[in-house]
């Protein structure tokens, strides 16, 4: 199937006496795909595929093309375009992780030129939840379906005073070689040229996990946002009554903003003091779970500091990252992955670049 319909190819096709292979020479000499489609037109559908459901691509094709390719045909071309990008990935991370760290690993990364010199670089990770394809029994007879975690990260800076640029990637992969993907792509974008690197995230242990191994001598900054949305959970089971509760939000969030993380734990802490007489109750197990949270992460909320810095509290662009390659539509492993490195290509501009490189040949 190509741009302007089917198109018949007659060419001879020989088989090997030894292996039993066949081989169809023109295809090489007409430098047709393997797949069911042209290049040209799998490369058109998958990039709008990575903007909209595969109903309305079908829609789209059909109007600008008026051509048709059944879910089948698309899904195996987005998982072997989208597989071939992951592997490129992987083999990329694979190869780094077989150096030392330093030099020899930065020379590796910096064989091609920067694509940015910024003077402040940000790191941030975070997880996305998908709908999976599969199904788990539960006790009721009931099927519940299974929900994964895409690792997603990204770097961005900004250029002037307004305009911010971001690269980034998600993956399926553990921690530690996540962590060694995200490190190759913020050297790419100039990090070891910047005067200032910021990682901000959440307090999660796994991307606690990514910062200290991976970016040791950065910034680090717990997302203001995040730590606000644990604040509102505490407000919550304290307040019942919604606009109590958001007075006691902005108290908290004041307490931030004026005397960083240390000011509203003090604060938390004379609170949780005056529950003591009352015995256990959900009010004391509300602060105690946020205190919980804040006080290992205390020296990462100097919030104060980093507003007269100048640097970027809230992982906005992260969260829009995590919409970006993690949509709602329901996706088998393999699925899931492709579709996530395709959308990447597409947000980093990469996209033409990694077409060039023949990707449905390589990945048959």
């Amino acid at each position: 199937m190509g741009l302007n319909g089917p198109v018949t190819v007659r060419r001879a096709r020989f088989r090997c006496s030894e292996t039993g292979a066949y081989e169809y020479p023109l295809d090489a000499v007409l430098d047709l795909p393997p797949q069911e489609a042209t290049t040209s037109l799998s490369r058109r559908a998958l990039r709008l595929s990575t903007h909209m459901s595969l109903e309305t691509l079908q829609e789209e094709l059909w109007y600008q093309h008026e051509v048709r390719l059944s879910d089948t045909v698309l899904d195996r071309l987005m998982q072997a375009a989208g597989g071939t990008a992951e592997r490129d990935r992987a083999a990329s991370a694979e190869a780094l992780g077989a150096l030392p760290v330093g030099v020899l690993r930065e020379e590796q990364v910096l064989a091609e030129a920067p694509i940015a010199r910024p003077k402040r670089v940000y790191i941030s990770c975070d997880g996305a939840m998908y709908p999976t394809r599969y199904r788990q029994e539960e006790e009721n007879g009931r099927r519940r379906l299974i929900y994964q975690e895409m690792k997603c990260g990204t770097v961005f800076w900004q250029e002037g005073t307004s305009q911010w640029f971001k690269r980034v990637l998600c993956c399926r992969e553990d921690a530690d070689r996540f962590g060694l993907s995200l490190w190759d792509l913020a050297v790419r974008c100039g990090m070891l040229q910047a005067d200032e690197v910021i990682f901000i995230s959440d307090g999660g242990t796994w991307c606690d996990t990514v910062a200290k191994n991976h970016f040791p001598e950065a910034t680090r900054i717990l997302d203001w946002y995040h730590l606000s949305e644990h604040i509102w959970e505490a407000a919550r089971v304290l307040y019942p009554e919604a606009g109590a509760a958001r007075r006691w939000v902005a108290r908290c969030q004041a307490l931030l903003a004026e005397w960083s993380g240390i000011g509203l734990l003090r604060y938390l802490r004379r609170r949780r003091r005056g529950c003591v007489a009352q015995g256990p109750s959900p009010a004391g197990e509300a602060l105690d779970a946020l205190i919980g949270y804040l006080e290992p992460r205390l020296e990462i909320t100097d919030y104060v500091e980093y507003r007269q810095k100048g640097y970027a509290i809230g992982s906005g662009l992260m969260e829009s990252t995590c919409k970006q390659l993690v949509s709602g539509r329901q996706w088998s492993e393999p699925g899931a992955v492709a579709m996530g490195a395709l959308i990447a290509q597409r947000v980093n501009n990469t996209w033409d670049t990694f077409w060039a490189s023949r990707p449905l040949h390589r990945a048959a």
